[in-house]
C-alpha cells in the first residue's frame, strides 16, 4: 500500500492550496458580495427616482412606505441572489469537468482511502476501541475482503457471534472483548459446537487481549483461527489499494 502522492496526478503543492480557496472566494462573490451589491444599489436607485418625492403626511403613510420600500428591497437582494446562486451551480458544474478537477478529487479520494486504512495497521487504534466498535471495525475488513454476511444465521441471544460466507466456505466469527486475554480452553468446544450447529467449516475468534499459551496449544490441531490485535493488522495489511 504505497503512500498516494500529488506528483502522480500531475499537480503541483501550489494547485492544492489555491484551488479550495479560489473556488470559496468565487462562491463568495457570487452568492454575497454580488448579490447584496447590487440588491443595496438597486434599491438605491428606486428611493432616489420615486420615495425622495413622497412625502409621508400620516403615521400610516410612513407605515405602507416602509413595506412597500422593504418588500422591494427584498426583490432587490431576492432577485440577484437566485440568479447569482445558478451563476455559482453552473460554474461548478463546469469545473467537475475540467482535468484538473478531476485529478483533484482523485488524490483526495485515494488519499482519504490511503489514511483510512493505514489507521487500522496501527496496534493503538484497535485496543482503545469498545467492544461493539471492535466487531463493527473488524466486519468492515471482512466485508470488504469480500466475505459475506448472514444475518439469517446469527443467534440473537449470541452478540458477539456472526456467520459469514467466503470463498465456498462458511466462517463462524466470534468476538472477545472482554478486559483479560481468552484462556478458557473449553469454551472453544462449545463455540465449535455451535459453528457446527451453523454448518461452518473454520472458527475464528478475534480477541484484544489476545489468547493465553495453552489456548493456542489446544487449537494446534482444530479447525480454529486466533485472532489477536497482531493478527488483525495482519489482515488489514492484505487489503489493496
Amino acid at each position: 500500500m504505497k503512500v498516494p502522492t500529488f506528483q502522480k496526478f500531475g499537480l503541483t503543492k501550489a494547485q492544492l492550496r489555491t484551488a479550495e480557496t479560489r473556488d470559496k472566494k468565487i462562491s463568495d462573490i457570487l452568492t454575497h458580495h454580488l448579490t447584496v451589491g447590487i440588491g443595496l444599489a438597486f434599491g438605491l436607485v428606486l428611493y432616489i427616482f420615486y420615495f425622495i418625492n413622497v412625502q409621508p403626511e400620516s403615521f400610516m403613510q410612513i407605515v405602507v412606505q416602509i413595506f412597500l420600500f422593504g418588500s422591494i428591497g427584498i426583490i432587490c437582494v431576492g432577485i440577484p441572489a437566485m440568479l447569482f446562486k445558478l451563476a455559482e451551480m453552473l460554474y461548478f458544474k463546469q469545473k467537475e469537468k475540467t482535468a484538473e478537477h478531476q485529478s483533484i478529487t482523485s488524490y483526495k479520494e485515494e488519499r482519504e482511502n490511503y489514511d483510512f486504512w493505514k489507521l487500522r495497521k496501527d496496534y493503538g487504534f484497535w485496543n482503545m476501541l469498545d467492544g461493539l466498535s471492535f466487531e463493527k471495525e473488524l466486519m468492515n475488513i471482512y466485508l470488504h475482503l469480500g466475505y459475506e454476511d448472514k444475518p439469517e444465521l446469527d443467534d440473537a441471544e449470541l452478540e458477539n457471534e456472526r456467520v459469514l460466507f467466503f470463498e465456498e466456505k462458511q466462517f463462524y466469527f466470534t468476538f472477545h472483548t472482554k478486559i483479560t486475554e481468552f484462556k478458557d480452553s473449553s469454551e472453544i468446544d462449545k463455540l465449535l459446537e455451535r459453528a457446527e450447529s451453523k454448518n461452518c467449516d473454520i472458527l475464528n475468534i478475534y480477541s484484544q487481549k489476545g489468547f493465553h499459551k495453552s489456548v493456542n496449544e489446544y487449537c494446534k490441531d482444530k479447525p480454529v483461527n486466533l485472532f489477536d490485535i497482531n493478527g488483525i493488522i495482519k489482515v488489514v495489511r492484505t487489503i489493496k489499494i
